[in-house]
């Protein structure tokens, strides 16, 4: 916040300061213009008077200002200036009193949003949305549906080799912001996001899984997708965690588990500022800076592994390692007939580079090198035998990839099996 009155006072106290009474004018740091404050000669000589006179002079001289509110465009009429941040454009900017005071903030941005500017939105749950904004904001029904389809599909392209994620089973709604809050208040909804983007309801028969999904209307495109991989996540922990493991499951856990597939989703479509804020969102409590530091380190297999059959309720910053402390389910064995039954040995781990799949897009292409997902200029740990090596991805094409191994010079192709 800048106040006007104390800023003339120093120049004054400046100006009045100097030797014999004369008064040597200074730049602006910002402006650079030569100016003068109302009593001084052309020649720069004091009008006669005393320190109380300079008071005077500041309660009665008008509060100039060169610069205009970045919100309505007028230069500053009060005797304080606001200082904001836009949170899309991370910019600081000026907001006169006026608009600070009798404006709403703009659900996305942050700042006073305008309700003459061409393109305001003020949506029914009483959000607004400033021009710019709204421009970006997903406000139909029938492109936030879209827009969810599309996430679950490249969700299941790029974790096919690790999991299914539910697609017949969803009941999708959009939903405004009052909506959306009064699903947590309901009896035995008392598990949510503190951050109230999606909301996911998730009941079983017995012998069919059911999810309700709801996103909140009015967000911007990439807060959207990230909501929705996150939401979907919930619905396959709903199906592939059991009821036992969910008791000893942290709900911190749970929640930097579906930020983790979310981080990854945005990774693939390049979306850095999603990133930036799935990183800097603490209500995981820090759960989402080991399941990524995990991810990389041991690969999302053994990230799924422990979803599924951990013993510890949360991941542990000092035991990293202790992601492979898991209780596989014993299986039954079977009844012998006529010759006992021979348990198949688990395939072993590939000893070789081996390019899977390759999930062809033009713009964002990705490779599955054994059980690893990179996409270009990506690094990562993939399984070798009985170790990790690191890889990083140079280029892929349609029908193969090019790598390089970490403490290696010399460049790799793998191809496609037949191609």
């Amino acid at each position: 916040m800048v106040n006007s009155r104390r800023t003339w006072l120093s120049l004054l106290l400046h100006w009045s300061s100097k030797p014999g009474g004369t008064m040597q004018p200074r730049r602006s740091g910002r402006a650079r213009r030569r100016f003068r404050p109302p009593g001084i000669g052309r020649r720069g000589s004091w009008l006669p008077g005393s320190s109380a006179l300079l008071l005077v002079l500041l309660w009665i001289c008008p509060m100039w200002a060169e610069d205009r509110c970045a919100i309505c465009g007028e230069a500053p009429t009060g005797t304080v200036v606001f200082i904001a941040e836009d949170k899309v454009t991370h910019q600081k900017v000026e907001v006169c009193e006026k608009c600070e005071k009798n404006l709403a903030d703009c659900f996305i941005c942050g700042l006073p949003a305008n309700p003459d500017r061409v393109g305001f939105v003020k949506l029914v749950d009483g959000r607004v949305l400033c021009a710019r904004d709204a421009q970006t904001a997903v406000l139909r029904e029938d492109d936030g549906a879209r827009i969810f389809r599309e996430i679950r599909d490249s969700l299941e392209r790029m974790f096919s080799r690790f999991a299914t994620f539910p697609e017949t089973n969803i009941t999708l709604a959009m939903v405004d912001r009052v909506h959306l809050q009064e699903l947590f208040t309901l009896a035995g909804n008392d598990y949510h996001c503190p951050n109230i983007l999606g909301y996911t309801k998730s009941e079983t028969n017995g012998n069919a899984w059911g999810h309700e999904i709801s996103l909140m209307t009015g967000l911007p495109l990439g807060w959207l997708q990230a909501t929705c991989a996150h939401e979907l996540t919930h619905a396959w922990v709903a199906e592939n965690v059991s009821p036992a493991r969910r008791k000893t499951l942290s709900r911190d856990a749970e929640e930097g588990f579906c930020e983790l597939m979310s981080f990854l989703s945005c990774s693939a479509r390049h979306d850095e500022e999603q990133k930036a804020m799935i990183l800097t969102n603490r209500y995981t409590r820090g759960q989402i800076d080991l399941f990524i530091a995990a991810e990389a380190t041991y690969g999302l297999n053994d990230v799924l592994d422990w979803m599924r059959h951990g013993t510890d309720a949360k991941l542990s910053a000092s035991e990293p390692a202790r992601i492979h402390t898991v209780e596989l389910p014993q299986r039954k064995a079977a009844v012998a007939a006529t010759a006992p039954a021979v348990e198949a040995a688990p395939p072993p781990p590939p000893t070789s580079l081996l390019l899977k799949v390759v999930f062809w897009d033009q713009k964002h292409p990705l490779a599955l090198i054994n059980d690893r997902t990179l996409g270009v200029a990506e690094e990562g740990k993939v399984r070798l035998g009985a170790t990790n090596v690191s890889v990083r991805c140079l280029a892929i094409s349609p029908n193969s990839v090019r790598i390089r191994v970490a403490g290696s010079d010399q460049e790799q192709e793998l191809s496609l099996k037949g191609k």
